[in-house]
């Protein structure tokens, strides 16, 4: 497994200026290759085996010197079975998320609206007396009591 560096570069914009900011971010790169793996056990040991030996009668037998040799001897065993077992294992990532941004934007709508007007036509003067009413209650300030 090699380790590399991922960089994600974005533009922000701050009043009237837009600046790219990156950051960097570590993530694991492994590579799997299969390959068929033999794997035996030889045995090997050194025994006397005993060996019947037939002469005529009266003939002695005598010890003679130890006689060594190599022998190679092919012996059939079954190949061993491998068992693998799937085991999760945990690898943790940056990940970035769109997060929506909302904006207020001004949304016009026209609304018909009945605006009256008064109008004179054929206008002309007519004469209303005005008259006022006044109330009191006499008092002894207004010197009418």
């Amino acid at each position: 497994c090699e380790t590399v560096q991922d960089e994600k570069c974005d533009d922000e914009t701050s009043g009237y200026t837009t600046f790219t900011k990156c950051s960097k971010w570590p993530r694991e790169v492994c590579s799997v290759n299969k390959k068929n793996v033999k794997k035996y056990t030889p045995i090997t040991g050194c025994t006397k085996e005993p060996r019947e030996l037939c002469a005529p009668a009266g003939c002695g037998f005598k010890e003679g010197a130890e006689v060594c040799y190599d022998k190679t001897q092919t012996i059939v065993q079954d190949a061993p079975k491998e068992e693998c077992s799937l085991e999760p294992q945990r690898t943790c990532a940056h990940v970035t998320k769109l997060v929506p941004k909302l904006e207020p934007t001004e949304e016009c709508v026209d609304v018909p609206k009945e605006v009256c007007t008064r109008s004179r036509t054929n206008p002309r003067k007519v004469k209303k007396p005005v008259v006022k009413k006044w109330c009191y209650v006499p008092t002894e300030e207004s010197g009418l009591a």
